[in-house]
């Protein structure tokens, strides 16, 4: 059978069957499982997987673009911790100009990341306006 993408990764999942003939999903990186056990979900969800073989959905795509958008949250997150490492190492009234170059350039690739991600969220909004 076809198999599934998981819908928080996309990475793509092997079904299973119970003993007792039911279906299910593990997602081994994100700790996802997902059963299903009722006789309409099953039919919807071999459904699914037909419309999705006919289709030939390109989850690759999408995937690629889930995880450039998680690399770059991991490294805004990581600028954010950079940042305030050095705010504690910056002394107050006699501080270090290196120090504070430091900063200030990881301030500003902070800054051109969060940019980046509201311009996407204000194009996304218009391009949802315009349909």
């Amino acid at each position: 059978m076809q198999p599934v993408p998981c819908w928080l990764c996309g990475k793509s999942l092997e079904l299973r069957v119970t003993k007792g003939g039911k279906y299910y999903v593990v997602c081994d990186p994100c700790g996802l499982q997902c059963f299903i056990r009722r006789e309409m979900g099953m039919l919807k969800l071999e459904k699914l997987i037909k419309q999705l073989a006919k289709k030939c959905f390109q989850f690759e795509k999408h995937t690629e673009s889930l995880f450039a958008i998680q690399a770059k949250l991991r490294e805004i997150e990581g600028l954010k911790r950079e940042i305030d490492t050095l705010n504690d190492k910056i002394d107050y009234f006699m501080p270090d100009k290196e120090l504070l170059r430091a900063r200030d350039s990881l301030q500003k690739r902070l800054n051109g990341l969060l940019k980046i991600f509201e311009e996407a969220v204000m194009q996304q909004r218009l391009d949802r306006s315009n349909l």
